[in-house]
């Protein structure tokens, strides 16, 4: 049996928190026909062959990827990365995870490999700043887009090419690679046009849940991380959820118990890595859960302005910060703990200034065991002012438990779209604002879609 994440609900529990709040503990035998149903719908995703989030560990673009590295790998000092929301987060996740903090500064630790740069805005500063820190020749850039057409990343995928063959001439088109969706979109043509390496997305794949399709997958490999690891996790999480009795299931326990949390009047969720190198994960995890559950509509057409605000903190920094608004302020919170048993590099706290009583009792003790004796603190003064709480505990971070990681959140998001009877995989909000950027700058076919803005206070 795989060796899984453990997840901590007891602080979610109504028997452990005032009375009026908190979750029942049968909650999962109430809710019994639902979650088999989702069980079954999940089972049916894995052993599809259409691409959805729930089986890319299956995916035949894995080996693509794999024979592309090959051919690349050793040729490039540099990797640029273009893209907007699900088209980067993840993989900037992943790299912050696995590699180095100081990848790019220190040439040791990448063996090889080449630094990491991304352009995920619409931002000249940005743009600019990174074109002075590479030199054409040695840089390899990956365009990310599923329809080729978003605003921000056909911007900076314009101007980079320019910019590439002014410098390098007819050889430009060797430094970049495009990943895309499957058929005959924009950047498909492009590809075919401009001869450039294409790699496809599955189509039913969404953006925000694309990070382990070649989205992830390709930049990670480049940089030399085990992408069969992340993938290996994925699926490990994944059958267990679709195969594990309910009772015995923690992904659906969990979000089951999140669902109910979310739906008796708390609206923002928390997630709070105690752990520098999955700070960018609470990034990720915003986009995922903002964008996919917060909804107008259901699927049965009625209005129900469905979803929670989700917030990243980073422990224990933001103790000092953000821990006194969930402690004191509005009990709409529920936070998620993310912490981490091993941590890559042991390292006892110094005994300098032991002489002092008020610092002396952590000299000789692991940093390690500070930064989560902080979280289990935290996590019971929560539960202490009446505040819920749960704890997902990594026993290492590493490309499978990552890979875990990422699916228990996809798989949660899925569960709870599912239960809250709405679309999970489209986003009608963000595209009304895409739709408007466009008639705004004037492509054609939009100039009815300009946005109309009639101020009521001016000052200038």
């Amino acid at each position: 049996m795989p060796n899984l994440i453990q997840i901590d609900l007891t602080r979610m529990l109504k028997e452990n928190l005032p009375e009026g709040t908190g979750v029942r503990s049968g909650l999962v035998a109430e809710q019994r026909e639902a979650l088999q149903q989702i069980q079954q719908r999940l089972s049916q995703m894995v052993a599809s062959d259409t691409g959805t989030f729930a089986n890319t560990f299956l995916r035949p673009e894995v080996k693509t990827v794999e024979e592309l590295v090959a051919r690349l790998e050793g040729r490039f000092s540099d990797f640029l990365l273009i893209g907007i929301g699900g088209s980067t987060w993840g993989t900037i996740a992943i790299q912050a995870a696995l590699c180095h903090s100081a990848w790019n500064e220190l040439e040791g630790v990448r063996a090889g490999r080449p630094r990491f740069h991304f352009l995920d805005n619409s931002d000249p500063d940005a743009l600019t700043e990174v074109l002075e820190q590479l030199d054409p020749a040695k840089t390899l850039v990956n365009v990310v887009s599923k329809s080729g057409t978003t605003a921000e990343t056909a911007a900076n995928f314009m101007s980079v090419a320019d910019h590439f063959r002014r410098t390098l001439g007819d050889t430009w088109n060797q430094h970049f690679v495009l990943t895309t969706d499957d058929g005959d979109g924009l950047l498909q043509r492009i590809g075919r046009e401009e001869q450039i390496a294409v790699l496809p997305i599955p189509p039913k794949t969404g953006g925000r849940f694309s990070l382990l399709s070649a989205v992830g997958l390709f930049p990670a490999a480049m940089l030399g991380l085990d992408i069969r690891a992340l993938l290996s996790g994925a699926e490990d999480i994944t059958r267990d959820t679709a195969e594990t009795s309910l009772e015995q299931n923690r992904v659906m326990t969990a979000s089951v118990m999140a669902w109910d949390w979310f739906r008796n009047n708390h609206s923002v969720n928390v997630v709070m890595p105690y752990a520098r190198a999955l700070r960018f994960v609470a990034n990720w995890y915003v986009q995922l859960w903002g964008e996919s559950l917060g909804k107008k509509y259901n699927n049965a057409g009625e209005v129900v302005y469905s979803g929670s605000t989700p917030l990243g903190a980073l422990g224990a920094a933001d103790q000092h910060s953000l821990l006194q608004l969930f402690m004191e302020g509005p009990t709409d919170k529920l936070v998620s703990f993310i912490r981490v048993n091993e941590f890559r590099k042991p390292c006892p706290i110094g005994k300098e200034f032991v002489q002092h009583d008020a610092v002396a009792y952590l000299g000789g003790q692991e940093m390690g065991r500070l930064i989560n004796v902080e979280q289990e603190s935290t996590a019971e003064a929560l539960l202490e002012a009446g505040r819920g709480s749960r704890t997902l505990v990594l026993p290492k971070v590493d490309a499978y438990y990552l890979g875990q990681l990422f699916q228990f959140f996809m798989l949660e998001t899925f569960i709870n779209g599912e239960l809250m009877g709405i679309n999970t995989f489209d986003q009608p909000g963000v595209e009304a604002g895409k739709v408007l950027t466009y008639g705004g700058m004037g492509r054609p076919g939009f100039a009815s879609h300009k946005p109309k803005h009639n101020a009521t206070l001016n000052f200038s």
